[in-house]
Parts: C-alpha cells; structure tokens; sequence
C-alpha cells in the first residue's frame, strides 16, 4: 500500500476540485465536496451509494462513507429543499460555504459537472436518475 499516492489523488482532486468551483480555498472546495457527496449518498438507494462511492480515490472513499449506513433514501421533491440538505451537511460552515440557496445550488451544479468528468458516464446516470426530477442536474 503506498499512501502517498492515495494521498496524491485526493490532492489531485481537490485541486481539480477547485478550478471547477472558480475558488482557491481547498479546505472550503473540500467541505463543500463533502457536503455534496453526504447528500447525495443519503438521497439515492443505498446500493447506488456503494457503487458511487467504489468510484472515488480511496481517501474520498473514507470521507463519503464517514457516517454511512444502510438507509432508505431520504425523501425530497423540490429543489429549495434538496439546497437546503445539502447545507445541513457541511458541519456547522453552511453559513461561510453555502450564505443563501444560490450558492448551494451552484456549489451541487459545479460538484456534478466534477463528478460527471471523474465517474463513469453510467454510474453518474444512475445517480442523476435517483435523484428527483424537479433537482436540476448539469447533463
């Protein structure tokens, strides 16, 4: 096991990470991330959880399953709703990372858009499609 390449692809992706986001901080890139990634994993059924997350660099791996466990998908139908989940994900920071729904919705587009171009085109249908059709997804 080498570490520091499991270190350096999680690097390598928050740095990606943050160019998607348009900001430099990659401790606030970082939460977001991990914010997006809590929400959407308690969102979608639980065995589309585990395969999204067998598709991310094994530190990502322990952030996205930190706190996992077997659900029923959490029920949400509209988008303001689906925003403000994901800020209640961010530990406390939704009010620096996330001040208004605006910004979580650009956050979740720019988080998809990132995942869409690091996940296999399937695995990211399959997450669009749990998730519900009145939250907009990039396509």
């Amino acid at each position: 096991m080498n570490f520091e390449n499991y270190v350096k692809d999680a690097k390598t992706w928050t740095h990606e990470l943050c160019t998607y986001l348009g900001i430099e901080d990659e401790n606030k890139a970082n939460r977001i991330f991990r914010a997006v990634l809590h929400a959407i994993r308690d969102r979608i059924p639980t065995a589309e959880a585990i395969h999204l997350g067998a598709q991310l660099p094994i530190i990502w791996k322990g952030v996205y399953y930190d706190g996992f466990h077997m659900h029923s998908p959490v029920r949400i139908r509209h988008e303001d709703e689906w925003l403000e989940f994901i800020r209640t994900k961010d530990a406390f920071a939704e009010d620096a990372d996330f001040p208004t729904l605006d910004h979580a919705f650009y956050a979740f587009q720019d988080v998809m858009t990132f995942l869409r171009d690091h996940i296999s085109e399937g695995q990211y249908n399959q997450v669009t499609q749990a998730l519900h059709s009145d939250i907009t997804v990039p396509a």
